[in-house]
């Protein structure tokens, strides 16, 4: 018993002196983490990559809009934080006009929407470190039209991209401060919208590449949620649909018309 109570507390002791060590390797670990991914070249090298997409609603009202949120399945009102503010007429206020587009959101960002017509352009800024340097095997910028599947996998992909263009930016060379480059995909034929759903999405991205040579690549994204305006059509005629069993049972649903805006209600009958 002596020697069994010897070893719980040696054990206990080590436990004591071992675990503000592995502490404090892992918030070391934490805070250093770029610079120990960038050790092994999986890090971006102290590059900064932004993307911006050219327009506003106020330079082509025909061709951009402003959203409320971005578009997903998911029901993003937080009841919770609705009462938790609901004494507080500023906040509730401040958070209508960002739901709205009237004022910038957090990130100094707003919400944009383009039209399946409208040319995607823009810029790419790339910003290095004072002091630092990134040698790289040329610079692509790619505008892909994706449809992942992420409840399962079609014809062994996870995703099929029924867009996908390339353009170089920059020939091999080396950066060493800030540079924007102007790019441009233009003629584009956008098929469908931007749609984000639980097993389903669909999405345009502009996609730019950094290669080097024996390392990974440095890649950063930038979404472009595209939408496509209706008309309404001027035959609305109503339609049926028959489902049953021969001679056993027989159902026909029928709708007061086949096109519905996403303000109509859905209205009909069901006959058996």
């Amino acid at each position: 018993p002596s020697l069994f109570s010897f070893h719980r507390c040696f054990a206990s002791l080590m436990a004591c002196l071992i675990a503000p060590i592995v502490t404090i390797v892992i918030v070391n670990r934490l805070e250093n983490k770029d610079k120990i991914m960038s050790f092994f070249g999986l890090g971006s090298g102290g590059l900064q990559i932004k993307i911006t997409v050219n327009g506003t609603p106020d330079t082509h009202p025909n061709d951009i809009v402003y959203l409320r949120h971005r578009p997903s399945w998911k029901v993003r009102k937080n009841v919770f934080t609705v009462l938790k503010n609901h004494d507080n007429n500023n906040n509730a206020q401040l958070i209508q006009q960002q739901q709205r587009g009237i004022v910038p959101n957090k990130n100094n960002n707003r919400i944009m929407v383009y039209s399946c017509d409208h040319d995607t352009e823009g810029s790419i800024t790339l910003t290095m470190g004072h002091g630092k340097k990134l040698d790289h095997m040329g610079i692509q910028v790619k505008f892909f039209g994706r449809i992942d599947m992420e409840g399962g996998v079609h014809e062994g992909r996870p995703h099929y991209d029924f867009i996908s263009l390339s353009k170089e930016l920059l020939p091999p060379g080396s950066l060493y401060d800030t540079r924007t480059v102007p790019f441009n995909f233009r003629g584009v034929e956008k098929l469908h919208e931007t749609y984000h759903g639980r097993n389903v999405s669909v999405k345009y991205f502009v996609q730019v590449e950094v290669k080097r040579q024996w390392l990974p690549p440095i890649t950063a994204e930038h979404e472009v949620l595209v939408q496509i305006p209706g008309v309404e059509p001027s035959v609305n005629e109503p339609i049926k649909m028959e489902v049953g069993i021969e001679d056993c049972l027989h159902i026909e649903f029928e709708y007061e018309k086949r096109c519905y805006h996403l303000h109509d209600v859905i209205c009909g009958q069901i006959n058996f």
